[in-house]
């Protein structure tokens, strides 16, 4: 049953609380039910557990608002904050926040919803992480930056969600720990000319036409539908 569970049938805790199972029972592999629960983003199953002894910590000190974020489980994000979650929760190694968690794949709706979910409850859109860190957000061989979830949303985010992180305040022309801004970010990311000129300040700019060009798709490798230039 509890194999089961691990493979993504969180609804077995329904039938292992009905048999008198232990609520802080772990999985065949070690990690504590609710761990795979929170994984699996099963806010229901997460409840159950929790109605019957366990508790949020077991999810760790950010009370397993981080995982949630970077798994796109905006409805888990929602609950966590709910329960006493700190959106602004940094981690100790990489100073990385939710927010930042949530923005590492390009263009996921979930993601980006957990973002939104985040930036209601308060998240800083210009908290930075601690440079040079190794960092499993952005998968293998990867350091922080002493970059800003805007600086990740510019590489990976719809345009949608960077106008939302700067309608929340976050700052253009802030530098990461090599002194590229989002804008930077976005270029190496051959973003289209929508993002890009989201992102511009002076003495950068972006053709008009190319937007229009480029409005509704990513710009190709090789292609990129956008210039920038002096004023």
């Amino acid at each position: 049953m509890l194999g089961d569970l691990q493979r993504g049938r969180t609804d077995r805790v329904v039938q292992w609380l009905a048999s008198g199972g232990d609520p802080r029972a772990s999985a065949p592999d070690g990690s504590p039910l609710i761990v795979w629960c929170a994984y699996y983003g099963d806010v229901t199953a997460v409840r159950l557990l929790l109605d019957r002894g366990e508790t949020l910590a077991t999810l760790g000190e950010d009370l397993g608002l981080n995982g949630a974020a970077f798994h796109g489980h905006w409805r888990l994000v929602e609950f966590l904050l709910e329960q006493g979650a700190d959106p602004n929760f940094r981690d100790p190694e990489t100073g990385e926040t939710p927010l930042h968690s949530a923005l590492t794949k390009r263009n996921r709706a979930s993601g980006e919803a957990a973002a939104e979910v985040l930036l209601r409850a308060g998240a800083d859109p210009n908290a930075r992480t601690v440079p040079g860190r190794p960092t499993g957000a952005l998968m293998r061989d990867a350091r922080t930056r002493g970059e800003t979830p805007l600086h990740r949303a510019a590489a990976y985010a719809t345009p949608r969600t960077i106008q939302r992180l700067l309608d929340a305040g976050a700052d253009r022309q802030a530098q990461d720990a090599n002194g590229d801004s989002p804008l930077c970010w976005a270029s190496w990311a051959l973003r289209s000319a929508e993002v890009i000129e989201l992102l511009c300040f002076p003495p950068h700019r972006v053709r008009p036409e190319a937007v229009r060009l480029s409005l509704g798709r990513e710009a190709p490798v090789g292609d990129a539908p956008w210039e920038l230039g002096e004023p």
